[in-house]
C-alpha cells in the first residue's frame, strides 16, 4: 500500500485486506462524487459497519444497503437539499480518527498535531488495506478541514435524545506535499469516529468534532498568549463543549462551583482560617456552554488570525474540492485521473465473512510514547471516548458528640475529651425503721 507521506502505519500490526459490501453498512456517514476528467464522476456512499469500521461503496449499489442506512440517505438529501460535493482526485484516504494528540512544549503557533486511528485505501483501487497507524497535520489543517466541511455535513433524524438534529463532519486533511495534492494524490478524508457501543440509532459524531475544536483552539490560545501571538488568540473568549465535564473538573481541582463561580478552597482550620480562605479565594468564572457550529464559527475567526494562513497545501487542497453545483476546480482543468470503469456485467456479490473483532488500541502507546518527555507538561489528549473526571469524595461530617465545634480551634487546642465518670453499683436501700412512739398522740 503506497500511504501518503505523513502517515506512519504502526510497524507490528499488519494490514488488513478490505473487501467493500454495502449490506455490511450499518450506518452512512457521508456522500460525495468523484471526478475523474475525461471519464466523468461516480458517487460515492461512505458508512460505518457494525464494528465501527469505513465502509466505501458506490451510489449504483444504494439497493443493496440495509433499510435503515437508505433512510438515512433520504433523510439527508431531503434534509439539507445539496448534491453532493465532488473531489477532484486520482486517489482517497478514508481515515477514521479515534485519538488526537496536542503536543504541549510547541514553540510556535500552527504547530503540528497527531491524529490516531485507521486508514483505508487507495480508493478507488485494485486492492484496499486498511492500516492503524499516524497522520500528523497542522491546527490549521485540523480547524480548516471541519469548517469547510460543515457545509456538506450529514444529517440524522432527531431523536429523542439530542436537542438538535444529530450530524456526522468529516474534515479533508493534506496527507502530502503541495505539488502531489495537485496532481489529485495525497488527499484523506478524516472522519472522527464514535465508539460503535456510543453509537444510538446513527454514527453523529458533533460532540466529539465539538472537543476536538475546543481542545485545538485552547492551545493556539495558550501559544499566543505565551509567545506574543496574535490578539485576536489570545483575547478570544473560549466556551465549552459541556459544562457539566467542566463543572467536574473544576470540582477535582478543588473548586467550589456556585452558579456561574468557581472558587478555589484553601484548606484552613478554625473560623479565622475560613474568613481568611474567603477573602483571599482564588475566583474564576465557569465558561458557557457551545454547540459544535458555533465552535466552528470560532475556527473560521481563528483561522483569520493565524499567520501565514492560508498556506501552499491548503489552497491546493480547497481548489480541488466544489459544491455539488459550480464551475470547475482549477479554472476547468482537472487532474488525469484513471478510474476503474464499473459499466458492464455486474458480478452477483459473494456472501460475507463474519466481521474481525475490533481491533484493541494499544497500539497507539507506542505512537504516544515516542512523543513523550521526561520535563515538561504532559500533552493533552482528545479522544472518542470521554474520559469522566472522578469527584473527590467529600470527608464525612463529624458527630458533635465525637469532636468540639470548630470555634474553640481559634483559642488554641482543645483539651482531650475527660472520661465519663465510673458509675458505682447502687447499694442497697435500708430496711424501714419502727416509727417513733410519740406519732401515735396525734392518731
Amino acid at each position: 500500500m503506497n500511504h501518503p507521506r505523513y502517515f506512519v502505519p504502526h510497524a507490528s500490526t499488519p494490514a488488513e485486506p478490505v473487501r467493500p459490501d454495502a449490506a455490511a453498512v450499518v450506518n452512512v456517514v457521508d456522500t460525495f462524487r468523484l471526478e475523474g476528467g475525461y471519464l466523468g464522476e461516480q458517487e460515492w456512499i461512505v458508512g460505518l459497519d457494525a464494528v465501527g469500521q469505513l465502509q466505501a461503496v458506490p451510489a449504483t449499489e444504494r439497493g443493496l444497503l440495509p433499510a435503515s442506512a437508505q433512510a438515512q440517505l433520504a433523510h439527508h438529501e431531503v434534509t439539507s437539499g445539496r448534491c453532493p460535493r465532488r473531489i477532484a482526485a486520482a486517489e482517497l484516504f478514508f481515515f477514521a480518527v479515534e485519538l488526537v494528540e496536542h503536543p504541549a512544549d510547541a514553540e510556535g503557533v500552527n504547530d503540528p498535531v497527531y491524529l490516531y486511528g485507521t486508514l483505508m485505501g487507495p480508493w478507488p483501487g485494485a486492492v484496499l488495506e486498511r492500516f492503524p497507524g499516524q497522520l500528523t497535520v497542522t491546527r490549521g489543517a485540523v480547524l480548516a478541514g471541519l469548517a469547510h466541511g460543515a457545509s456538506d455535513v450529514f444529517f440524522y433524524a432527531q431523536d429523542p435524545e439530542s436537542k438538535t438534529a444529530p450530524r456526522s463532519y468529516h474534515a479533508l486533511l493534506p496527507g502530502d506535499r503541495p505539488e502531489l495534492l495537485a496532481e489529485g494524490r495525497g488527499l484523506v478524508l478524516a472522519y472522527p469516529a464514535v465508539p460503535p457501543d456510543m453509537q444510538t440509532r446513527n454514527a453523529a459524531n458533533d460532540p466529539l468534532v465539538g472537543q476536538i475544536l475546543y481542545d485545538v483552539l485552547s492551545q493556539l490560545q495558550e501559544d499566543a498568549r505565551e509567545h506574543g501571538g496574535p490578539e485576536l488568540l489570545s483575547t478570544m473568549e473560549l466556551p465549552v463543549p459541556s459544562r457539566v465535564m467542566a463543572i467536574a473538573d473544576l470540582e477535582t481541582r478543588g473548586y467550589e462551583v456556585n452558579g456561574d463561580v468557581a472558587i478555589l478552597r484553601k484548606q484552613r482550620g478554625g473560623l479565622v482560617g475560613k474568613l481568611a480562605g474567603l477573602l483571599s479565594a482564588e475566583k474564576i468564572k465557569v465558561p458557557p456552554e457551545a454547540s459544535p457550529p458555533e465552535f466552528l464559527e470560532l475556527a473560521r475567526r481563528a483561522l483569520g488570525a493565524l499567520p501565514g494562513w492560508p498556506n501552499e497545501a491548503e489552497r491546493v487542497l480547497r481548489a480541488l474540492c466544489r459544491p455539488g453545483s459550480g464551475t470547475s476546480p482549477l479554472g476547468g482543468l482537472t487532474p488525469r485521473i484513471s478510474i476503474p470503469n464499473s459499466a458492464g456485467a455486474r458480478q452477483p456479490i459473494p456472501p460475507r465473512p463474519p466481521p474481525p473483532p475490533a481491533r484493541p488500541s494499544d497500539w497507539m502507546n507506542d505512537f504516544l510514547d515516542a512523543h513523550a518527555h521526561t520535563q515538561g507538561p504532559k500533552p493533552k489528549l482528545t479522544r472518542s471516548r470521554p474520559a469522566i473526571p472522578a469527584i473527590k469524595p467529600r470527608a464525612p461530617a463529624a458527630s458533635s458528640a465525637s469532636s468540639a465545634p470548630e470555634w474553640l480551634s481559634d483559642f488554641g487546642p482543645s483539651p482531650p475529651p475527660a472520661a465519663p465518670a465510673r458509675r458505682e453499683p447502687a447499694a442497697a436501700e435500708p430496711a424501714p425503721k419502727k416509727k417513733p412512739d410519740w406519732m401515735s398522740d396525734f392518731e
